[in-house]
């Protein structure tokens, strides 16, 4: 989070001609604490929307991603309503010749009526901007990384359930196939299994809140680890006299136990025990960290300059495969119909 608070704040001193953090910018607006809220707001959201576009969203392959995806959907709907399930066979609607398999249809129709079946293209530039570009996707995933835990913290459902789309694409590129998975399950549970009130549910509980408070959510997956290891502590006090009957009721009685407790500190108007430490300031850090950026020139896009270590570094958002990802796509939602609706 350091690493991004110091390119963010590069960045924008990069865009407002700014040497340091105290110099005067070369974009300012006249009288701005006298300005109304509203105005303020919107300067400042300008600001940020420079950033954006300048600094992190060089690549629009996203939007490009979108439309592929939807071309590819029409063309899969299309060749499943050419199957008749009475003779067992694709049947062509321009010239009703029959085919047993996919693959001879689609040969089919590519050859004689000249449908498009491309694959992924990849365009590459002459002489690209690795080394903005490797700025760039480095700003992206710890963006993401850092809406989807204040996402969690606060207990928003639209955000986790936006970046969990985002989050898919990157576990794919990255080959973590179990979190990409999951991923696509809990996107499906909540498009296309549950009901709409299973799907509120689903997605509005998806953090607990322990100590109370805005910003003080956690993931029910360490709620989870943080009873298991309660409830190990309490098994270990037992010593050789723990038996399957003491840990159940160990396990039931853990969060009575928990809300008696805080009942019990409320009533006597007792602090909880912790230690309170002052948040240190890392403007100093952040400040050593821009020093480095600007000696590396990161923010400039000189073409032809590359890393030596990442010679050919793409953009991770584009090296998803439009075809691979949809083909994928298509058979994890057959799975899911099969088994969570048929």
């Amino acid at each position: 989070m350091d690493c991004l608070d110091a390119l963010i704040t590069g960045a924008c001193l990069h865009l407002l001609e700014k040497d340091n953090l105290d110099s005067k910018p070369n974009r300012k607006q006249e009288l701005f604490e006298a300005q109304s809220t509203d105005d303020k707001y919107k300067f400042l959201r300008q600001i940020a929307k420079d950033i954006l576009d300048r600094y992190v969203n060089l690549n629009p392959d996203l939007r490009r991603f979108e439309e592929k995806v939807q071309e590819l959907d029409v063309q899969s709907q299309q060749i499943k309503d050419m199957f008749d399930h009475r003779l067992q066979k694709y049947i062509c609607v321009s010239c009703e010749k029959q085919y047993k398999k996919v693959g001879h249809l689609k040969r089919h129709l590519k050859e004689k009526h000249l449908w498009d079946f491309t694959e992924t293209e990849t365009e590459e530039e002459e002489k690209p901007y690795r080394i903005s570009l490797y700025r760039a996707s480095l700003m992206k995933c710890l963006l993401l990384l850092k809406d989807t835990n204040d996402g969690y913290n606060m207990g928003d459902g639209d955000r986790i359930m936006i970046n969990a789309k985002f989050q898919m694409l990157l576990s794919g590129v990255c080959n973590h196939t179990k979190y990409q998975i999951w991923l696509f399950r809990f996107l499906a549970y909540y498009h296309c299994i549950l009901s709409p009130r299973d799907a509120h549910e689903y997605k509005w509980n998806c953090t607990s809140n322990l100590s109370g408070g805005t910003g003080h959510n956690i993931l029910n997956d360490n709620l989870v680890e943080i009873m298991v290891h309660r409830l190990k502590e309490k098994l270990r006090t037992q010593g050789a006299n723990v038996t399957y009957e003491s840990a159940r009721k160990a396990a039931l009685s853990l969060q009575v136990q928990d809300q008696i407790k805080q009942n019990a500190m409320h009533e006597i108007a007792l602090k909880p025990k912790g230690i309170t430490r002052t948040e240190p300031s890392k403007k100093t850090d952040v400040e050593l960290i821009i020093d480095q950026f600007k000696k590396a020139e990161i923010f400039d896009c000189v073409p032809g300059r590359q890393f030596h270590a990442f010679s050919s570094f793409q953009d991770l958002f584009s090296r998803v495969k439009d075809v691979e990802l949809h083909k994928w796509i298509q058979s994890q939602l057959k799975e899911a119909l099969s088994y969570e609706i048929v």
